[in-house]
């Protein structure tokens, strides 16, 4: 049975025109995860989440520590999923700092991607 995954990034709720559409789409479907990312919002990568991310996980923070986790089940979840469904408006031109933030937690060198002589690959 194909698992979808659903990543909703508006920040107008129940108002939001890609909730609505995405609402539809799924509409009777099974096995849907659906990540809001508004609602629910994941940390904003900095220097200590970061580093945090590249780390082994030796002498991290307990905050730290929950990111790293965080960041380890949503990469599980995105793994799982057969397909991803993106909700994605578009503020001032770009994507929502929402769903930024989701890809800077599950873009990880060595656990989603590595590099190698001819650059990037997954």
């Amino acid at each position: 049975m194909s698992n979808t995954l659903v990543l909703k990034s508006s920040i107008l709720g129940d108002y939001s025109q890609s909730n609505q559409i995405i609402a539809q789409a799924i509409e009777g479907k099974a096995n849907v995860t659906t990540r809001d990312l508004a609602a629910e919002p994941v940390p904003v990568l900095d220097m200590a989440i970061a580093t945090a991310l590249r780390s082994n996980g030796d002498d991290l923070s307990d905050e730290l520590k929950q990111i790293v986790e965080l960041s380890d089940s949503l990469i599980a979840e995105l793994k799982q999923a057969d397909t991803v469904v993106i909700a994605a408006p578009m503020y001032n031109f770009m994507i929502p700092t929402q769903l930024k933030n989701y890809f800077d937690l599950i873009a990880r060198a060595g656990v989603t991607f590595k590099y190698t002589e001819t650059g990037p690959v997954v």
